[in-house]
């Protein structure tokens, strides 16, 4: 099929001026084999991950495959349809999100949000900025994009109904993911293929692999240390040490929620010598202590 492109021209002076992205909730959704929903609109704007599995995608009558590692943009009001795949169906990452603010006092529950097509009213749908923004594109690290979903998804509930510190938190993190969606996925915007090539490894690599290591991929590419440190922090939002710190406790949570490992386990195998340092630090990163997190997220995740 010939994919989507939704044809808003860049001026990040409008962006910035006129438009004011605000996330409205996260969710984590698995389909069941052959999974088909019906065809449907959304007033809001979404970004959804295939986290695992694969299906269709029908877009304004077209159709497409999706696989693991897929990021897709459905503009708020685009008329879509999923369809699961009878072996290994999807499982999606989705955000849910308005360019600018949209009074929709009638609204309680996530579900509000979608209907069949013409079901809304014009001012109940988001409008969209001047980004020429692709429909479909490849995540270059699933991990990484991973963890941005995991830094939203935690409330089921719309984020209207939360402590305005709390829904203050979670638009910060949405900030920073719809930045690094937006640099992948705005037309002719590709990321430096040397990164590229440096994310994909990170993915076969050991939970110890070192900041050190990057530099030295990073040199064999042609990259000299400082040139490489800002390509990478260009291309993912983070410093190549943070990033590898926030796998670091990506996959620390992992185990958490689906290993049965003991938590001092957990510390041993990612090289934390105390587990009151490895509980301090690794509340410092999610908001939460190992067992709490185990305890909230098991069977969610």
């Amino acid at each position: 099929m010939r994919i989507p492109t939704y044809r808003f021209r860049v001026d990040y002076v409008t962006v910035y001026s006129e438009f004011n992205p605000l996330l409205l909730f996260a969710q984590k959704y698995a389909f069941t084999p052959g999974e088909s929903c019906l065809l449907r609109i959304c007033c809001a704007s979404a970004v959804i991950l295939v986290e695992s599995g694969k299906g269709e995608l029908e877009l304004n009558g077209s159709s497409c495959s999706v696989q693991t590692g897929t990021l897709i943009y459905i503009a708020a009001g685009t008329v879509h349809r999923w369809t699961a795949d009878p072996d290994t169906p999807m499982v999606h990452r989705c955000v849910y999100f308005d360019w600018k603010y949209v009074s929709r006092p009638e609204f309680s529950y996530q579900r509000d949000y979608f209907g069949e097509p013409g079901s809304f009213r014009t001012e109940l749908i988001s409008p969209q900025p001047e980004l020429e923004l692709q429909g479909i594109t490849g995540s270059s690290s699933l991990q990484l994009w991973i963890s941005y979903f995991n830094a939203l998804t935690p409330p089921p509930e719309l984020l209207g109904q939360r402590n305005p510190w709390d829904k203050l938190a979670y638009n910060g993190a949405f900030q920073m993911f719809l930045h690094q969606f937006i640099a992948g996925a705005v037309k002719n915007g590709a990321r430096d293929p040397r990164i590229s090539r440096i994310l994909a490894r990170i993915e076969k690599e050991p939970p110890a692999l070192s900041e050190q290591c990057l530099y030295e991929w990073a040199e064999a590419l042609g990259l000299k240390k400082s040139r490489f440190h800002d390509l990478f922090k260009s291309d993912t939002g983070y410093t190549p040490n943070h990033y590898l710190k926030r796998l670091k406790f990506h996959r620390i949570a992992e185990d958490l929620v689906y290993s049965n490992l003991s938590i001092t386990g957990i510390a041993a195998k990612h090289g934390f010598s105390s587990v009151h340092y490895f509980s301090k630090a690794f509340r410092l990163m999610t908001g939460l202590p190992p067992s709490e997190y185990r305890e909230k997220y098991t069977g969610m995740m």
